[in-house]
């Protein structure tokens, strides 16, 4: 933690993140999740992302980690490319969640792309065992 002055800077995540490549801009979104919402379908974004849970609790799964639940005040990352970000849900029934993403966005690729239900059962092997779908 950095202190100066009356000023307090606390330090909520630090990664390294993957390659960014030339040309690439940052997008600072924030995304709101009403009351028990599942969130947005499987999908992939084309660089890193860095997250902060603002209000509510959400379930949060990585592919290849186990989901967890993040609370406000909690930081998250995802590297982007080809790993798949499945849930993003609000775990309150009675309240909206929200999160702030920067998004750091590679060049002439949309920032965010849904996977088909094909290609989401054909990675399913590549899940967390706790929450794999299909038999294999």
């Amino acid at each position: 933690m950095l202190a100066a002055g009356n000023t307090k800077v606390t330090d909520l995540l630090s990664v390294t993140p993957p390659w960014i490549p030339e040309g690439a801009h940052a997008m600072t979104q924030l995304v709101e999740l009403p009351p028990a919402d599942a969130g947005l379908a499987p999908h992939r974004h084309s660089g890193p992302v860095f997250g902060y849970v603002l209000d509510g609790k959400i379930l949060f799964e990585l592919e290849g980690e186990e989901p967890r639940e993040m609370v406000a005040g909690q930081a998250f990352w995802e590297p982007g490319g080809d790993v798949v970000h499945y849930q993003v849900a609000n775990l309150n029934s009675g309240s909206w969640s929200r999160f702030l993403a920067v998004c750091i966005c590679a060049p002439g690729v949309d920032m965010i792309n849904m996977l088909t239900p094909e290609e989401a059962a054909a990675r399913d092997h590549l899940r967390h065992l706790s929450v794999r779908q299909h038999a294999g």
